[in-house]
């Protein structure tokens, strides 16, 4: 496996959950790492974190609404002068929204697609020129399993889902010639702050399960590219029994 000491990433969504496990993560191995998150406040507090445990490793915290163009475009102008070219995007950030079908916005499912979509695609096209010229580079996109299938109440978030995954297998193909990896996540339940109290939490996966295999997939020699990960928590328990 490779060494990636040194490398630089960019975490979209990172102030918690599961942005946050894998800037810790990568941060754990020596990458130089960039948080960002809509609330100033938080992505500090998580930049102070993963600074007290973390010493050999630069951590930057950056504001950024992932639907707001400009944001986006500041955002990799402020990592690419203080850290350096992104080696390692992780589009972590989106929207989670349960509604029937029938009682849904289309201002809601915009808003959605913004941030879920456009503001990922948005990101690939600012990093992948470095990465093409550079020969080498690793996006990895946070879909889930609503993006391989639609559940009650999940239309508007399956959609932005599966269109993740559609962008991402387009994109892949396009700059896999150019040695720069694209990758697709399609994590079930994780255990965070908007699934607690859903099952019983020693059996959901935890955000550091995945950030584990995140870290060990970017290791893969440069020659392996893991298109897509499938992770489910093995046993989950319902809290009723």
């Amino acid at each position: 496996m490779q060494n990636i000491k040194g490398k630089v990433a960019l975490v979209t969504g990172a102030s918690k959950g599961l942005g946050y496990a894998i800037a810790m993560g990568l941060a754990q191995e020596g990458v130089h790492v960039a948080i960002t998150s809509r609330d100033l406040d938080e992505v500090n507090a998580a930049k102070e974190k993963i600074s007290q445990e973390i010493s050999d490793s630069k951590i930057i915290a950056i504001k950024a609404d992932m639907a707001v163009e400009e944001d986006i475009q500041q955002m990799v102008n402020t990592v690419n002068s203080e850290l350096g070219e992104i080696d390692i995007l992780i589009n972590n950030a989106g929207q989670m929204d349960y509604t029937p079908f029938m009682e849904s916005s289309e201002a809601r499912f915009r808003e959605m697609m913004e941030t879920n979509v456009f503001g990922m695609y948005r990101a690939m096209k600012l990093v992948l020129p470095s990465m093409q010229q550079r020969q080498t580079g690793d996006i990895i996109n946070v879909s889930s399993m609503s993006g391989l299938k639609g559940t009650k109440g999940s239309a508007l978030y399956s959609a932005t889902k599966y269109a993740v995954i559609g962008l991402s297998e387009g994109a892949m193909q396009d700059v896999r010639t150019d040695n720069v990896r694209i990758s697709t996540i399609t994590p079930s339940a994780i255990l965070t702050d908007r699934t607690r109290g859903k099952l019983k939490e020693e059996s959901m996966m935890h955000a550091s399960d995945v950030a584990d295999i995140i870290v060990n997939q970017l290791k893969l020699e440069q020659r392996t590219l893991m298109k897509t990960s499938q992770m489910w928590a093995t046993n989950p328990i319902p809290l009723d029994q």
